[in-house]
């Protein structure tokens, strides 16, 4: 298992930033590292969902949710590659005078095992970092730290 989570404290409602967060075709006007994210399912976002997420200088892939807690959480899970399984994970709670945002992911498979150390050391980092203040920036204001 090759997971790397980030969590940080937002100034809003948990409500306001699970709104946020489940408006994923919203996402790339606060999380600088991706192109577009697309929704190939009617409705709102919930366990099944399809979205094709196109991160900025790779290749996009299909994620599915594949664990929804409605207001609480999802994990979505993708296969860009053969014998590499992606999953990311978004866990909002209720912290003091706002709320707490953990973002996760994780690399598995025979690939996801040869991968994982490096994909945690770069693009999980970057990734997590860059969503997890961008969100935070796009509840409460303010410019990029």
């Amino acid at each position: 298992m090759s997971r790397f989570a980030r969590r940080i404290h937002i100034g809003a409602s948990p409500a306001a930033v699970w709104s946020k967060l489940v408006d994923v075709e919203g996402w790339p006007a606060w999380a600088s590292q991706f192109t577009s994210l697309t929704l190939l399912d009617p409705g709102p976002l919930t366990l099944g969902t399809r979205v094709r997420v196109r991160p900025k200088g790779m290749t996009a892939a299909t994620w599915r949710v594949t664990e929804y807690e409605e207001g609480r959480s999802f994990t979505w899970e993708a296969s860009p590659a053969p014998g590499l399984r992606l999953a990311g994970g978004h866990v909002v709670t209720p912290e003091g005078d706002g709320a707490g945002a953990e973002f996760w992911l994780d690399a598995s498979g025979p690939l996801g095992a040869v991968l994982g150390p490096v994909l945690r050391r770069t693009v999980f980092s970057r990734n997590t970092r860059s969503a997890t203040e961008g969100l935070r920036r796009a509840l409460e204001g303010g410019s990029p730290a």
